[in-house]
Protein backbone atom coordinates (compact mmCIF):
# COMPACT_ATOMS: atom_id res chain seq x y z
CA UNK A 1 0.00 0.00 0.00
CA UNK A 2 0.98 3.52 -0.75
CA UNK A 3 1.40 6.25 2.10
CA UNK A 4 -1.51 7.96 0.13
CA UNK A 5 -3.52 4.89 0.71
CA UNK A 6 -2.67 4.36 4.31
CA UNK A 7 -3.67 7.51 5.19
CA UNK A 8 -6.99 7.11 3.53
CA UNK A 9 -7.65 4.19 5.45
CA UNK A 10 -6.91 5.55 8.58
CA UNK A 11 -8.99 8.41 8.07
CA UNK A 12 -11.94 6.19 7.10
CA UNK A 13 -10.99 4.34 10.61
CA UNK A 14 -10.65 7.54 12.37
CA UNK A 15 -14.38 8.66 10.92
CA UNK A 16 -15.98 5.01 12.34
CA UNK A 17 -14.38 5.99 15.45
CA UNK A 18 -15.57 9.11 16.09
CA UNK A 19 -19.90 8.36 14.63
CA UNK A 20 -19.27 5.33 17.35
CA UNK A 21 -18.49 8.00 20.03
CA UNK A 22 -21.14 10.02 18.95
CA UNK A 23 -23.71 7.10 19.01
CA UNK A 24 -22.49 5.88 22.42
CA UNK A 25 -23.04 9.59 23.47
CA UNK A 26 -26.66 9.95 22.05
CA UNK A 27 -27.82 6.84 23.69
CA UNK A 28 -26.32 7.92 27.21
CA UNK A 29 -28.27 11.48 26.34
CA UNK A 30 -31.84 8.86 25.41
CA UNK A 31 -31.42 6.80 28.40
CA UNK A 32 -30.81 9.96 30.93
CA UNK A 33 -33.78 11.85 29.08
CA UNK A 34 -35.70 8.89 29.38
CA UNK A 35 -35.47 8.81 33.44
CA UNK A 36 -35.74 12.33 33.64
CA UNK A 37 -39.23 12.16 32.21
CA UNK A 38 -40.43 8.96 34.56
CA UNK A 39 -38.81 10.38 37.21
CA UNK A 40 -40.71 13.91 37.06
CA UNK A 41 -43.84 12.62 35.51
CA UNK A 42 -44.50 11.25 39.07
CA UNK A 43 -44.62 14.09 40.93
CA UNK A 44 -47.00 16.02 37.89
CA UNK A 45 -50.05 13.68 37.96
CA UNK A 46 -52.02 16.83 35.76
CA UNK A 47 -50.16 15.64 32.47
CA UNK A 48 -52.48 13.86 30.02
CA UNK A 49 -51.23 9.72 30.18
CA UNK A 50 -51.19 9.95 26.12
CA UNK A 51 -48.75 12.80 26.35
CA UNK A 52 -45.96 11.66 28.46
CA UNK A 53 -46.78 8.14 26.34
CA UNK A 54 -45.93 10.17 23.31
CA UNK A 55 -42.75 11.69 24.86
CA UNK A 56 -41.55 8.27 25.96
CA UNK A 57 -42.39 6.89 22.74
CA UNK A 58 -40.55 9.73 20.95
CA UNK A 59 -37.35 9.26 23.31
CA UNK A 60 -37.10 5.96 22.91
CA UNK A 61 -37.19 5.70 19.35
CA UNK A 62 -34.18 8.29 19.54
CA UNK A 63 -32.53 5.57 21.90
CA UNK A 64 -33.22 2.80 19.59
CA UNK A 65 -31.83 4.46 16.71
CA UNK A 66 -28.72 5.28 18.48
CA UNK A 67 -27.93 2.24 19.84
CA UNK A 68 -28.75 0.43 16.46
CA UNK A 69 -26.13 2.95 14.63
CA UNK A 70 -23.43 2.08 17.43
CA UNK A 71 -24.59 -1.66 16.93
CA UNK A 72 -24.11 -1.37 12.76
CA UNK A 73 -20.71 0.44 13.19
CA UNK A 74 -19.34 -2.49 15.26
CA UNK A 75 -21.11 -4.87 12.97
CA UNK A 76 -19.39 -3.14 9.94
CA UNK A 77 -16.08 -3.54 11.58
CA UNK A 78 -16.22 -6.91 12.79
CA UNK A 79 -17.02 -8.52 9.04
CA UNK A 80 -14.49 -6.06 7.29
CA UNK A 81 -17.13 -4.40 5.55
CA UNK A 82 -18.03 -0.57 4.69
CA UNK A 83 -20.60 1.17 6.64
CA UNK A 84 -24.26 0.96 5.29
CA UNK A 85 -26.18 3.53 4.16
CA UNK A 86 -29.07 3.12 7.24
CA UNK A 87 -26.09 4.79 9.39
CA UNK A 88 -27.07 8.17 7.89
CA UNK A 89 -30.43 7.42 9.19
CA UNK A 90 -29.58 7.12 12.59
CA UNK A 91 -27.14 9.66 12.51
CA UNK A 92 -29.65 12.03 11.07
CA UNK A 93 -32.96 10.87 12.72
CA UNK A 94 -31.80 9.78 16.77
CA UNK A 95 -31.17 13.64 17.26
CA UNK A 96 -33.93 15.25 15.99
CA UNK A 97 -36.19 12.67 17.55
CA UNK A 98 -34.10 13.32 20.83
CA UNK A 99 -34.63 16.97 20.41
CA UNK A 100 -38.40 17.13 19.68
CA UNK A 101 -39.34 14.30 22.68
CA UNK A 102 -37.55 16.79 25.25
CA UNK A 103 -39.23 19.68 23.92
CA UNK A 104 -42.42 17.76 24.17
CA UNK A 105 -41.67 17.31 27.98
CA UNK A 106 -40.53 20.50 28.69
CA UNK A 107 -43.63 22.13 26.78
CA UNK A 108 -45.80 19.59 28.64
CA UNK A 109 -43.58 20.06 32.26
CA UNK A 110 -44.18 24.13 31.80
CA UNK A 111 -47.77 23.62 31.36
CA UNK A 112 -47.57 21.89 34.78
CA UNK A 113 -46.00 24.64 36.73
CA UNK A 114 -48.36 27.06 35.45
CA UNK A 115 -51.18 25.62 36.45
Amino acid sequence: MTEIEEELVEAAQDAETLLYDYFKHLTSLCIVSLGGVLALVQNAKDLPRAAIIAVLVVLGSAALLSFTGAGEIVRTRYRRQPLGKSIDFCRIAAPILLSVGVGMFIYLFSRTLQA
